[in-house]
């Protein structure tokens, strides 16, 4: 993958900083209650209880915590991060804690 390069690259360079690796640590503490704060922020931000019909694009998604709360709120969800760890964290949270049916 060309971006994955050039991401390794910058990154072995010092132009960019690893988060992507900070996040995989994070994950081993998400449970269910975190999960539920983060979903209370765009609750409470756009003042829904349910995001059903709505498009949720999560830019620099990180540990992918706010994409899985919206996905949870019913959200169709985009998630986009330029550092390829980031999107395998998204991932690994989405298949972890599937949304409530």
């Amino acid at each position: 993958m060309a971006k994955e390069t050039e991401f390794t690259e910058q990154v072995k360079n010092g132009q960019r900083f690893n988060f992507g690796k900070n996040w995989e640590a994070y994950l081993k503490k998400i449970s269910q209650d975190r999960i539920r704060i983060a979903e209370n922020s765009p609750k409470e931000m756009l003042f829904l209880n349910d995001m059903r019909s709505k498009k949720f694009l999560d830019i620099g998604c990180g540990s992918g915590l706010f994409s899985l709360a919206a996905r949870r709120l019913n959200a169709e969800v985009c998630s986009v991060d330029f550092d390829p760890y980031s999107i395998q964290c998204t991932r690994v949270l989405k298949n972890k804690f599937p949304p409530p049916r």
